[in-house]
């Protein structure tokens, strides 16, 4: 490289420059020599800047081939990378993914890798030797330990020539020596306690001044690491949880020390990570509740260490004042008190009340913190400041449900990964938001798993339900801010990384859209659930769930007022619709299912107060939404509350008509059709009129649900005259006036009224279309025929058999006969040919029926009137329409 410098100086100096600095062209070969220009004297500047001048003036001074000492340039954008990343830089130690990636791209990659594989062939190396004797146990000791020694001082000795390599060795060496250590006092007893633990203080010492010393993160984590998994390696299952944890409180005090120095988040979470998950898998297996005195002075150690340590973390970075570096660790600041709390949860559950005063004694603690930090740090702290009061809050609102219920719920866990990932997205973090939203999937699997409710456990106000609450409002605030940082985002680049692509717009609102629906159905499915339990029985349990979704679109849509947050308006819709035809279809199983009264009493207790609820909270999101003339309401939410009303006229006539008529088998099919035809008709009369909110789209009422209406009429034509005799008792039968026929008339002048208004377009052929009301129209008839039979004659019913009466084979085959002749007849008269060949196809049917059925099956009686009557009534046929209209001829152009 400097050889490279004076050669690109020499080059330099060798350009022909004139007074100014500025390169002269050389002419070109085919020009002249050019002629010289006549001096004229120029007054030198007062004062010229140095900046520009004095690289000009050196190279007019110098000789052509001395070489300029150049003062190092900027590097260009197009300059070659460095072959090492500086792991100094506190852009590299304050990611915990940049600083992985210098390890592992720093030039030593095989090195370390080497040295941790080594760490840990040593620890099985002196287990191995521990359990078959191979060599004295001093020396095997003193071995391991002279490797270690040699390793940290051929690492000092080359820490000047090969850093990378230099640091790989000591942190390694270091390694072994805390693994030897540990051994020789635990497992071995060599050394004794008083003697031991100075020892690790010592070699802790050392590995920090050496950290400190050489500025070498890769040191501390690997020394670190190193001392960490001694106890795990060398364990031989037995031993004082005193010692284990009174030697993770050195190493964490050395941590700790080196954090009011360097803002090194690896080594910070190296130790967090090893210190309470040992902790947590020691207290797995061993911990009893006898333990308590000797083992919460130590998770209170701990946790003062570490919120010690999350402190110094963002006051380093907040002194360096670079901008965009990322001021809070959030795996600490949100990692430690789950950990901590959690683990001190599970060790004074059996202490009545004990979860619960903890949360608050956490509650206090970040709380006073908090204050604490913003009167030292100031401004900024604002990230650090925030999160702890957020925790604080998080905690405090725990104490209501912990103290109802002293178990640890994952509500906890969702709280503070909405924490981790609101800091992530405001530091542009994407390990961090990816850890915040595992940590609420971790929450809704384990809350999804816990079914378990105590029998005496206060309505609403138990662990279940409240913490089913915290989890939803978690996933909502972290809904909400993945929406604000979506809002400030771009596009997705193709050619952006990994970062920006996560951070992207496209991206965040596809987040934003899960936490959304995590939290209502969190939300909603908890407190629906609960409503299970209710201490009262009206509302009954699916009336208080639409009560439950129609509050909650209620609310969604005044909150989405309140923040600007139009996904909360856009569920509202959703959700109002789904109460609506869960109400609905709650009433018609309750119909379905009674055997007496047809579900009047579902309205009666609760149902109607539920009801009109339901329709005004309807009316009242229409309202608010059509007041809005930039979004306004769609056609298909008012479709969506005709359509309930519609049903609900059908299913409360029905519900009247059956609990008040002794006799319903006339009145209660038939209000089940009238009610919603006449609703529908003046809902038709008010669109015309222009009145809310039937006009304010004009196409739903005639097209969206009177339509749709008219063929749900045509299913209930099929359906009601299969089982409904038509009974009106005490009232005589009367055909055509009884209540079933005056409904199939109201349905006729209704889709007649209709087509006045709107007529519709078919989407099949027009003889289908045809068909499609003829049929139903034909079935009506022939069922006329066996109700006024059942009533006059007492001949079964369809479902009871009618068929088998001959009386009911003679009036069918009369019946069809005259139908025929009426078809047959109209058409002549009108020139409709296909109206004609379908009578003659009825009456060919007829003529089939009486040879197949009627001779065989009907008495002698009923065969006569049978062949005469239709005799008669084809002879009629074949004088007034003998033959079928001339088929329309069409011209071709």
């Amino acid at each position: 490289l400097q050889r490279r410098l004076e050669e690109l100086a020499s080059e330099v100096a060798a350009l022909p420059l004139n007074r100014h600095g500025v390169v002269q062209p050389a002419a070109p070969p085919e020009a002249a020599a050019p002629q010289p220009e006549p001096v004229v004297p120029q007054a030198e500047p007062a004062a010229e800047p140095a900046a520009a001048t004095a690289v000009p003036m050196a190279a007019e001074a110098a000789p052509p081939q001395a070489p300029v000492h150049a003062q190092p340039a900027a590097p260009s954008p197009h300059s070659a990378p460095a072959l090492e990343p500086d792991e100094h830089s506190p852009r590299i130690t304050s990611s915990m993914g940049a600083t992985l990636k210098a390890w592992f791209t720093g030039g030593n990659t095989i090195v370390r890798a080497a040295v941790l594989i080594l760490l840990v062939g040593v620890g099985f190396l002196v287990r191995y030797a521990a359990e078959h004797a191979l060599l004295p146990l001093p020396l095997r000791l003193a071995v391991v330990a002279l490797a270690g020694l040699g390793g940290v001082m051929l690492g000092w000795r080359l820490r000047h020539q090969r850093r990378g390599y230099a640091l790989t060795l000591q942190g390694g060496g270091v390694g072994v020596m805390y693994l030897v250590l540990f051994a020789a006092f635990r497992l071995y007893q060599l050394v004794p306690a008083g003697l031991a633990f100075p020892l690790l203080v010592a070699l802790a010492a050392i590995t920090a001044v050496l950290a400190i010393g050489q500025n070498a993160l890769p040191l501390a984590v690997l020394g670190f690491a190193g001392g960490f998994l001694a106890p795990v390696l060398a364990s031989t299952g037995q031993g004082s949880h005193v010692a284990l944890f009174s030697y993770y409180a050195v190493l964490n005090l050395a941590i700790a020390w080196l954090a009011q120095r360097k803002a090194w988040k690896l080594l910070n979470a190296l130790g967090f990570v090893f210190t309470f998950g040992i902790g947590l898998a020691w207290g797995l297996r061993q911990w009893k509740p006898e333990m308590l005195a000797s083992t919460e002075p130590f998770l209170l150690l701990h946790l003062a260490l570490y919120l010690f340590i999350t402190v110094q973390y963002t006051r380093q970075l907040a002194a360096t004042e670079q901008p965009r570096l990322p001021l809070v660790d959030g795996s600490l600041l949100f990692g430690v008190p789950l950990a901590a709390f959690g683990m001190q949860a599970a060790m004074v559950r059996h202490l009545e009340g004990g979860v619960a005063v903890s949360a608050a004694c956490f509650a206090g603690i970040y709380l006073l913190l908090a204050r604490w930090v913003w009167q030292r740090l100031g401004e900024r702290a604002r990230v650090l400041t925030e999160g702890m009061l957020v925790l604080g809050l998080v905690f405090l609102a725990l104490v209501a449900p912990l103290a109802l219920d002293d178990r640890f719920t994952p509500s906890a866990w969702a709280l503070q990964g909405a924490g981790v990932a609101w800091v992530a997205l405001r530091q542009r973090r994407a390990a961090a938001l990816m850890l915040g939203l595992g940590l609420q999937g971790l929450a809704a699997m384990a809350q999804g798993g816990n079914s378990w409710r105590d029998s005496g456990a206060l309505w609403l106000a138990n662990s279940r339900t409240l913490g089913a609450l915290l989890l939803g409002a978690a996933a909502l605030f972290t809904a909400h801010a993945l929406w604000r940082a979506r809002t400030q985002a771009g596009g997705d680049e193709p050619q952006a990384g990994l970062t920006q692509r996560l951070f992207s717009a496209p991206v965040l609102g596809v987040m934003h859209g899960v936490m959304l629906g995590l939290g209502l159905l969190q939300a909603l499915t908890g407190l629906m659930a609960e409503s299970a339990h209710a201490p009262f029985k009206a509302p009954s349990y699916w009336q208080l769930n639409t009560l439950i979704l129609m509050f909650a679109a209620v609310a969604l849509y005044a909150l989405h007022r309140r923040l600007s947050w139009p996904a909360l308006a856009s569920v509202s819709r959703y959700l109002a619709p789904l109460a609506l035809l869960t109400f609905t279809l709650s009433c018609a199983a309750e119909a379905v299912l009674s055997s007496t009264q047809a579900g009047w009493p579902n309205y009666r207790d609760g149902g109607l107060v539920t009801l009109v609820a339901l329709a005004l909270a309807g009316l009242w999101l229409l309202r608010q939404r059509d007041a809005q003339a930039s979004t306004g309401s769609s056609a298909w939410e008012h479709s969506t509350l005709g359509a309930f009303a519609l049903a609900q006229a059908a299913l409360l006539g029905h519900a009247l008509a059956s609990g008040f008529i002794t006799r319903h088998e006339a009145w209660t099919p038939a209000l089940f059709m009238a009610a919603p035809l006449a609703l529908a008709w003046w809902a038709l009369a008010q669109a015309q009129r222009g009145r809310w909110p039937f006009a304010q789209h004009a196409q739903v009422w005639p097209q969206h649900l009177g339509w749709p209406l008219v063929g749900l009429g045509l299913i209930w034509v099929l359906a009601v005259n299969l089982v409904a005799d038509g009974s009106m008792q005490p009232l005589p039968y009367l055909p055509l006036l009884n209540p079933i026929d005056l409904a199939h008339a109201l349905l006729l002048m209704f889709g007649l009224r209709l087509r006045q208004l709107q007529p519709l377009v078919w989407p099949l052929p027009r003889r289908l279309a045809l068909g499609a009301v003829a049929l139903p129209a034909f079935w009506w008839l022939n069922s006329a025929l066996v109700r006024s039979l059942h009533h006059w004659a007492g001949t079964p019913m369809w479902e009871h058999g009618a068929l088998g009466s001959g009386l009911v084979h003679t009036g069918l085959s009369l019946l069809w006969t005259v139908t025929a002749l009426a078809a047959m007849f109209t058409a002549s008269r009108r020139g409709l040919r296909g109206l004609w060949l379908v009578g003659a196809a009825l009456l060919a049917v007829v003529v089939a029926k009486l040879l197949l059925v009627d001779m065989s099956h009907l008495t002698a009686l009923l065969r006569i009137v049978s062949f005469i009557g239709v005799g008669l009534l084809m002879l009629l046929i074949g004088y007034l329409s003998p033959l079928p209209p001339a088929a329309k001829e069409t011209s071709n152009p």
